[in-house]
């Protein structure tokens, strides 16, 4: 029998064990050097930060979000990002030191994007914007944006005034976030349609934060201030505006009597249309939104091509249409 060298084997075993700690170690060193996150490979871990998560329009965004991540086999997080550039950047660093792979950014607004939309880019990660558009100096830096086509929004909505105010007239009109590319987007498809139609918007920028209590005290103000004699319309950025907006012309019996038109798929919105108050809406559907995030991020997680703005589907929506579409 031939003689067997345990010791020997034993160091043996232990070299080679110190080599393969050693490499892995290095390994992760460079990484960090590098500033790239370390491989979550077969990780299934997407976050998400949602600027404006209490706005009526981001529960149902957030449920398709969650619903998709579920249906293609993710893990998901969204937390609040309470309108904070800042704070959004710090939870993206943190989600990244936590093992996240994936990441999905809803803007507080355009200025403030410049340094996240950076720092994504830095973790070698999949990533996509959702919902909010960044600065245009860095738009081509996105990976993937998912979001309506805000300028054809705001063109809807005026051409439902122009329909309506066809000799001309007096609106007012409550925006949502300022600086927001929602808000601005919109407005300038607005004043697109309403340029030469004689129309006239009476009130300087009312911003209500998509906040229909908000919207509801602007209302007030309108009222008091021009007196309802003086409006033929009232123009609202979104659904949760308009909820505030039709409360105050309801408790002042003005509901049906001095038209609304607004965008979004908000429940109040359908049963508006369907009454008469609401003169129509452009659609803006965000359990779709929220799951085309997804299927867009899933594609880029997967080294498969993605557009560079994958269009949220919209439209104009009119009594004839409410039951084509979902509502929330």
């Amino acid at each position: 029998m031939p003689h067997i060298n345990v010791i020997g084997g034993i160091k043996m075993k232990k070299r080679i064990v110190f080599l393969m700690a050693t490499i892995f170690i290095l390994s992760f060193v460079g990484a960090c050097a590098t500033g790239k996150a370390p491989s979550t490979t077969g990780s299934k871990k997407i976050f998400m930060s949602n600027a404006y998560y209490t706005a009526p329009y981001c529960a149902p965004l957030n449920k398709g979000v969650e619903n998709k991540a579920k249906e293609l086999g993710y893990t998901i997080q969204i937390v609040d990002g309470e309108g904070n550039a800042d704070k959004q950047l710090a939870q993206f660093k943190a989600a990244v030191a936590e093992g996240y792979n994936a990441l999905i950014y809803f803007p507080a607004d355009q200025a403030s994007s410049p340094p996240v939309v950076k720092y994504l880019n830095e973790t070698g990660l999949p990533w996509i914007v959702l919902n909010t558009r960044v600065d245009p100096s860095i738009e081509d830096q996105v990976p993937c944006t998912v979001a309506s086509d805000e300028v054809e929004i705001g063109r809807n909505i005026g051409r439902l005034a122009v329909d309506y105010l066809k000799d001309g007239g007096s609106a007012v009109y409550i925006e949502g976030a300022a600086g927001a590319s929602y808000t601005v987007n919109v407005t300038k498809g607005l004043n697109e349609i309403l340029k030469g139609s004689k129309i006239d918007i009476l009130n300087d920028h009312q911003y209500s934060d998509w906040d229909p209590g908000k919207a509801m005290k602007i209302t007030e103000d309108f009222l008091t201030k021009y007196g309802k004699d003086k409006i033929d319309l009232v123009i609202c950025q979104d659904g949760g505006m308009f909820q505030g907006a039709i409360s105050a012309l309801d408790a002042v019996g003005l509901k049906g009597i001095l038209k609304c038109v607004a965008a979004g798929n908000d429940l109040i919105i359908k049963e508006s249309i369907i009454d008469g108050s609401l003169l129509g809406t452009s659609i803006q559907d965000p359990f779709i939104e929220g799951a085309l995030g997804v299927t867009s991020l899933d594609k880029l997680i997967k080294g498969e091509k993605v557009d560079k703005w994958a269009v949220t589907p919209g439209g104009m929506c009119l009594k004839a249409d409410v039951e084509k579409h979902n509502w929330f």
